[in-house]
């Protein structure tokens, strides 16, 4: 079940066949949208993406949207390396 107001909202449900002929039911590959309207934050020592959202939106869950902004690094790990420079868009989940 997906919840209001997750990235998955307008993400289809698709079944795929799979070599043993079963169809499972999965989530189609998800867009990542354009990301409007970002300010540049620079990393603190000891920060994390839940702490970020926090701080920005309000919803330690909605670090995925800090992650969707900066597209050009895939390992979170790496993104919040002190002094690093990351884009934090505005929250357009409300």
């Amino acid at each position: 079940m997906i919840y209001k107001g997750s990235r998955y909202t307008r993400t289809e449900v698709i079944a795929p066949e799979n070599a043993e002929e079963k169809t499972p039911r999965v989530l189609e590959i998800r867009e990542i949208p354009k990301t409007p309207g970002v300010f540049e934050h620079i990393v603190s020592e000891g920060e994390r993406l839940d702490h970020l959202a926090h701080r920005f939106y309000t919803d330690p869950k909605k670090y995925w949207l800090i992650l969707d902004a900066n597209t050009d690094e895939l390992n979170p790990f790496h993104l919040l390396k002190p002094g690093r420079r990351i884009r934090v868009p505005q929250n357009r989940i409300v």
